[in-house]
């Protein structure tokens, strides 16, 4: 009985494991570097878009998994609002970002903090502008050094964070001990958290994307696309922390 279930531990221990994405990016390997620039979705400069997420969360109160809903919304590279939201709608918390500062509404209260120390407590991993924008499908400007890998992809690296194109889409980026794989969904999309300014389904992701991010081994997060709405009008107030006693913005959209 007990080979038994050493047999079955290890089979579910395998099966966990399985389920990471594997990293393709060798960073360290030798290439043929040379300068390029270019500029991907330049139509999404600015964009709400909405989906399923999916965190490990890294916060003593609230350690372990949670899995939920996110509308983000973004003016420009340095200028997010993330609204995370649980079961049955309840929100969870409320994060407004702008460059390296971030301002986070969660139980009540508004605390601050650099944005890269909060997003390591929320996705397990230090998140940039440029990361969210290439998993949205919000607009991407680059200016770094590519290198061609053969068969029409190339791998290109800016800032220390290395990104792999295939057939002119991100498919994969490794930042640090963080990379982060995408994957085409199939099914499971209805409509999103919020149903306002939307007529059946012309706002849904074309081809969805499933992007998973793994931290030091283990699992960091999930982010599935269902919408983008690049249409949106976004007042510069969105993405300023309300005073006290003040009416936030976001409640009267």
């Amino acid at each position: 009985m007990k080979k038994l279930f050493l047999f079955f531990f290890a089979f579910f221990l395998l099966i966990s494991c399985s389920t990471l994405p594997q990293k393709t990016v060798d960073e360290k390997g030798s290439y043929a570097w040379k300068p390029e620039k270019f500029e991907l979705n330049p139509q999404n400069a600015a964009f709400s878009a909405e989906g399923a997420v999916t965190m490990w969360i890294d916060v003593e109160q609230f350690k372990g998994k949670f899995t939920g809903d996110y509308q983000i919304l973004s003016s420009d590279p340095e200028k997010w609002r993330m609204i995370i939201t649980g079961p049955f709608n309840i929100s969870v918390a409320t994060v407004i970002i702008n460059g390296e500062t971030a301002n986070i509404f969660h139980e009540g209260i508004w605390d601050s903090g650099p944005w890269s120390e909060i997003s390591k407590q929320l996705f397990n991993a230090s998140v940039d502008g440029d990361l969210f924008s290439v998993m949205l499908g919000g607009r991407f400007r680059f200016e770094g050094e590519c290198a061609e890998l053969g068969n029409g992809d190339k791998l290109c690296r800016k800032n220390g964070i290395y990104y792999k194109i295939a057939k002119g889409k991100v498919v994969e980026i490794v930042s640090g001990d963080l990379y982060i794989v995408s994957e085409k969904k199939t099914s499971g999309y209805g409509k999103g958290r919020s149903k306002k300014n939307k007529t059946g389904n012309r706002n849904a992701v074309k081809k969805p994307k499933r992007w998973i991010g793994v931290s030091r081994g283990k699992p960091a997060f999930i982010f599935e696309n269902k919408y983008l709405d690049a249409s949106v009008e976004l007042p510069e107030s969105l993405f300023e922390m309300p005073k006290p006693d003040e009416p936030d913005i976001f409640d009267e959209l």
